[in-house]
């Protein structure tokens, strides 16, 4: 995985031609963000702050993806946001995804993490809601 500094030098070329999930696990003032290519790997691992213009910025520089987060407190106007930047959204119902509710290792990175692979594989697992 690059370093940050180094993956926006570089982010057309690495992001170019790929089939991108990415999974956020949202926060009042602070959301990590988790990107996995079509093969799961992680290419990208980062926190963003949880505000509009940050999220704009951030957003805006990936190609069209696949985004996953929970229901919460900030995810109906997250999803509006980068629904509005072209990319496919997926609101996962917070209680009907058990790996992230029943497990033990409660962080945001695994939590983000979780959401991209269970996203690349099958969204229909995330109980996905509408807003």
């Amino acid at each position: 995985m690059q370093k940050s500094s180094t993956m926006r030098r570089t982010v057309s070329k690495i992001f170019k031609g790929r089939q991108l999930t990415i999974g956020m696990d949202l926060g009042d003032r602070w959301s990590f963000y988790c990107l996995v290519d079509e093969s799961g790997k992680v290419i990208l691992e980062e926190k963003v702050p949880t505000t509009t213009e940050a999220m704009k910025q951030t957003f805006a520089r990936i190609p069209r993806s696949r985004i996953a987060m929970e229901t919460g407190t900030h995810s109906p106007w997250v999803s509006r946001l980068v629904a509005q930047l072209g990319h496919e959204v997926i609101v996962a119902h917070a209680q009907k995804v058990e790996l992230i509710t029943k497990s033990t290792r409660k962080d945001d990175r695994h939590d983000a993490e979780t959401l991209a692979r269970l996203a690349r594989i099958d969204p229909e697992l995330l109980g996905p809601v509408r807003h």
